[in-house]
């Protein structure tokens, strides 16, 4: 599949991800609130790091980053966790509810602990390979966390649908993984590249609208109403972004499971049904 099929796929999919939603909006409500509560997460760090004024040194500083980034990787991973709850049980043909979905996500807390505390360390290492000046050692750093990102992508639907622990969601995964399973759909590529130029045009037009404010406004307000803005329009994004890529994972999860069961046969969820071409839309879920 060439780049701009994979493109092309990828903005199909993006489609019939949003029709989805638009059939039930209550998908899109556990993402915008996992931006509001970051939000107000790292608002509440800020507040406290002011009020204290501390003179710590670098290790300290850097263990308070390390537990400041695991309580954020929490706050995302749990309500993607209750994402892929909504969207499991949409396609299912029933009536998804945020309450439900927490309860999900909840009763897998441990799983998505295990999986938020490795990617805080996978971050802590990306983040000090970039910080040296060897450019492979910035490869590496960059293949890792594309390689992990994609990996807990695909770990969330094993733990919340399956209700797998960690260790059994990665075994899950592997599994299905060998069976070439994971290989069909629109590619990774296709997702991340229709959101990425997506998120060209949005952040032009965030710095757009940003420069308008500024020329308009002076001092104060200039700077309180340019922060609101900014970041009212990049969270926006962030949750677009960020449910386009779990439905695609969820989707191709439950896809790639019943091709097990049923062989090459298995309609693929919705979604991803239309992005692909098949005659066949639509899916039952295998008992």
């Amino acid at each position: 599949m060439g780049f701009f099929d994979s493109l092309g796929k990828g903005w199909s999919f993006m489609k019939a991800a949003f029709a989805m939603a638009g059939q039930d909006r209550k998908l899109l409500a556990p993402l915008l609130y996992q931006v509001l509560i970051q939000i107000l997460y790292f608002v509440g760090w800020v507040a406290v790091l002011l009020s204290i004024e501390p003179h710590w040194s670098n290790g300290v500083w850097a263990a308070v980053g390390g537990v400041a980034t695991l309580g954020s990787f929490i706050i995302f991973y749990f309500f993607c966790g209750v994402t892929v709850n909504m969207i499991d049980v949409h396609l299912r043909g029933g009536k998804p509810t945020i309450g439900e979905g927490m309860k999900d996500a909840g009763k897998n807390f441990v799983a998505i602990l295990f999986l938020s505390i490795i990617s805080t360390i996978v971050d802590m290492f990306v983040k000090a390979a970039r910080d040296e000046s060897s450019i492979v050692g910035k490869i590496i750093a960059g293949i890792v966390e594309s390689i992990w990102t994609t990996l807990s992508f695909l770990l969330l639907p094993a733990i919340i649908i399956e209700d797998a622990g960690f260790g059994t969601a990665m075994k899950r995964v592997r599994e299905l993984h060998k069976g070439h399973m994971l290989l069909v759909g629109i590619g990774e590529v296709g997702v991340r590249g229709i959101t990425g130029l997506i998120g060209f045009v949005w952040f032009m037009l965030i710095f757009g609208v940003e420069y308008v404010l500024l020329s308009a406004l002076h001092g104060t307000t200039a700077m309180i109403v340019g922060i609101t803005v900014f970041g009212v329009m990049f969270s926006l994004y962030a949750a677009f972004s960020t449910f386009i890529r779990m439905a695609y994972y969820t989707c191709l999860y439950l896809w790639a499971v019943d091709v097990e069961k049923l062989g090459q046969s298995a309609p693929a969820p919705l979604p991803l049904a239309i992005a692909l071409g098949h005659s066949t839309v639509g899916r039952e879920r295998v008992a």
